[in-house]
């Protein structure tokens, strides 16, 4: 068996490898291109490929940031499995990120593009003991939620409480290009991780359909709800409020007021990816409920 980092000529192979092995996480040439190759981090010396007689047999695509690195996903074709592929596939991209000076890696959370936020409980089962053998801790848990928008209404309770807070001068409403260095200015001292995918929103024209905003009485933006992140329409996320306004009830009329635009522009289905903690029990007071769960799960590789 060879392993090796992917080419430009890997692609399609590549894709047919991760279909067959990722079943629950199928992908096609436009989610695989814009997602991956794509990602202004992509190296493909971080995504190896596994080849046995001259056939691709296993893949492991990792990511890197400053101080720590992702494994992003990996898989094995089924008739290729329980033969060491894929203990090689991770030993190999390991290595190669301790020789970076990566010295944790984390299992699916990679904040830019991932797909899985850590080891899919039901579906991929046996990819739990699998990497608990390969010296992996169990680091919590995580779920993905959805809410049909069929017969949504927004509860009249998030309504009365809008306007209360309007009442105290606060403002809700549509992202618009003005709205482009105060966001930043929000995003980059509350949420920097978020500042890259927000912007890129933007970029391609969609914040005023996507973005929704909270600003405080004094004109300050204190809230933001975003939608179509990677560009499918549905998708819900990333959503928060300053710290300072926790607790006054912004998150919720941010979250009703993005699914009310949605479903006005015949929307009728949202997701998201990854929460935890308390906020499993927010979201479902909110009427989302979780359809995976995932096993958060990490390795130290001093």
């Amino acid at each position: 068996m060879k392993i090796r980092s992917y080419t430009a000529q890997d692609g399609q192979a590549a894709i047919r490898l991760w279909n067959a092995a990722l079943k629950e996480d199928r992908l096609n040439e436009e989610n695989f291109y814009t997602r991956i190759v794509c990602d202004g981090s992509f190296d493909p010396t971080l995504y190896l490929l596994a080849e046995d007689d001259g056939e691709m047999v296993g893949f492991v695509y990792g990511a890197k940031g400053a101080e720590k690195g992702w494994l992003v996903a990996m898989g094995v074709d089924p008739k290729h499995r329980r033969k060491g592929v894929g203990k090689a596939l991770v030993n190999a991209l390991e290595l190669a990120l301790h020789q970076q000076g990566i010295q944790q890696l984390d299992i699916g959370n990679y904040g830019v593009n991932y797909f899985f936020p850590g080891v899919d409980q039901k579906n991929y089962a046996d990819a739990i003991d699998f990497f608990s053998a390969l010296g992996y801790e169990e680091k919590g848990l995580c779920a993905s939620m959805d809410l049909n928008l069929r017969e949504y209404e927004t509860p009249l309770k998030y309504i009365e409480k809008k306007r209360l807070l309007e009442d105290k001068g606060y403002r809700f409403g549509h992202f618009t290009w003005e709205d482009s260095l105060p966001l930043f200015a929000f995003l980059q001292k509350s949420f920097p991780h978020w500042l890259g995918g927000a912007r890129a929103n933007i970029l391609r024209g969609d914040g005023p359909e996507t973005i929704q905003l909270a600003k405080d009485p004094t004109g300050q933006v204190v809230g933001f709800a975003m939608r179509a992140g990677d560009g499918t329409p549905g998708r819900f996320g990333p959503f928060g409020v300053a710290e300072s306004q926790q607790g006054t009830g912004l998150g919720g009329i941010l979250f009703h007021n993005l699914v009310t635009d949605m479903v006005e522009r015949r929307i009728f289905y949202t997701w998201f990816l990854w929460t935890g903690g308390r906020n499993l029990d927010i979201y479902a007071t909110w009427g989302m409920k979780q359809y995976r769960t995932y096993t958060v799960m990490s390795k130290n590789l001093k």
